[in-house]
């Protein structure tokens, strides 16, 4: 096992710039080459040139300005190269406050990575002995196998949200018995979403996943066909213990190295200009945020009178109530400072997000008509839409619209009669705390 340089030792290396080499290079410019052209070492220090010549205009004052304007979305990362780690921050807040109180320590190490700039610096000379003592390998961190825990599961969440299939009370409701393909879509996702935020986590800072040459020890900066084998993983694991992001895990550990080196102009890095790092970076959180708000339209839901209600059923309801035509802001601001959650009422039922107002001009009774006149318009729209009750001589297209202006009719007096319902049984939860 080679070892780590002293301090002293480190202070004399030769300027540098750690490289990852290709096939041909290692066969012919390595001192461990054997006489079969294979060598054993993974990387080399490239003994042309020094480093810092691709610094791209990295400064600290900028980094920690960044840092306190964009912290929680990950910007001052994106200017230092590090765009993986910018997008996770940026998912996270900042890794909830705790990476930004971390990153107020460790962005001049951040921006001596970028420059890398040996001659003057200790902290590019420090990694660049690392890399050549450790062979490209790093330690294996608990803390990045516990981030890509956790972004393996929220990524896995979050694209198992991407879809909206048939609910378990609709197919219940609807009698298509079980929806077992669901299933499996959603666990699919799940497995692609959770490799891809192992990816994020395995190849964001220093480290990354390389590829194996089938054909010799080299690495392969270009990460060709890992994210499939990742994938590839954590279906698998999927399979066998619903775990994917186990198998992710176990694949990005065995398949970890360092990069080469974090300053620009690499044909694998970003950019060299800082604008175009940021704004690649705020598209990729854009991007992300679509993603986020898929997944709530798909699956998030909130509560109204005491029932759940899906979001996409509520948004649809708010539109159809024509809101902007009756919404009264001095209403609304007498009824917030009346009482503490009158407000957050008084917006749900302007909103309609029950659908109500809307059932209600659909069966043509008034907002305020008893439930009795509800039961009795739906009885006779019922009757005049219902498919047995069109004549004989009805055309196809006659016949089509009855049938949706029948299913109109019934899902109106579903939603008022199961609003009846739940006012019922409050009030009789209130007489039986009462009694």
């Amino acid at each position: 096992m080679p070892t780590i340089p002293t301090p002293a030792e480190i202070m004399i290396l030769p300027l540098t710039t750690p490289k990852m080499t290709t096939a041909p290079e290692a066969e012919t410019n390595h001192p461990s080459t054997g006489a079969n052209g294979k060598r054993g070492a993974v990387n080399e220090i490239s003994t042309s040139g020094a480093g810092g010549s691709g610094g791209g205009g990295v400064n600290i004052p900028t980094a920690y300005l960044l840092w306190l304007v964009g912290g929680v979305f990950g910007v001052h990362h994106a200017y230092l190269n590090r765009p993986r780690q910018g997008l996770a921050w940026y998912a996270t807040s900042g890794l909830f406050g705790l990476g930004l109180l971390r990153d107020l320590f460790r962005i001049p190490y951040y921006a001596s990575l970028c420059r890398d700039d040996r001659s003057n610096d200790v902290t590019a000379r420090v990694r660049a002995a690392t890399f050549a003592a450790r062979e490209g390998v790093p330690r294996l961190s608990i803390m990045r196998i516990a981030l890509m825990a956790f972004f393996g599961v929220y990524f896995g969440f979050v694209a198992s949200c991407l879809v909206s299939l048939p609910k378990v009370e609709d197919v219940i409701s609807t009698g298509e018995g079980e929806m077992w393909w669901a299933d499996v879509v959603y666990k699919l996702l799940r497995a692609m979403g959770s490799a891809v935020g192992i990816w994020v986590v395995a190849n964001m800072g220093e480290e990354m996943i390389q590829t194996r040459s089938k054909d010799s020890d080299i690495y392969d900066v270009n990460q060709k066909g890992e994210f499939m084998g990742l994938m590839k993983w954590c279906t698998g694991s999927m399979v066998i213990a619903n775990v994917p992001v186990l198998g992710g895990i176990i694949y990005a550990a065995r398949r970890r190295k360092y990069r080469p080196t974090m300053s620009f102009g690499q044909k694998t890095e970003a950019p060299s200009s800082a604008t175009s790092r940021i704004v690649r970076h705020l598209l990729r959180c854009a991007a992300f945020t679509a993603l986020l708000t898929l997944g709530a339209y798909n699956h998030g839901s909130v509560v109204v009178n005491g029932k759940k209600l899906y979001l996409q059923y509520a948004l649809r309801n708010a539109i159809n109530s024509r809101f902007w035509q009756e919404f009264d802001w001095e209403q609304f601001r007498q009824q917030q400072q009346s009482s503490s959650g009158a407000g957050s009422e008084y917006l749900k039922r302007a909103f309609d997000l029950q659908g109500e107002r809307a059932a209600r001009r659909t069966l043509g009774v008034a907002r305020d008509a008893p439930h009795s006149d509800v039961r009795s318009a739906y009885k006779k729209l019922a009757l005049k839409y219902h498919p047995d009750k069109i004549g004989s001589n009805a055309t196809d297209e006659e016949i089509e619209k009855a049938k949706r202006q029948f299913n109109k009719v019934q899902e109106a007096y579903n939603i008022l009669n199961d609003m009846e319902q739940a006012m019922k049984k409050r009030e009789r939860d209130t007489t039986a705390d009462e009694l």
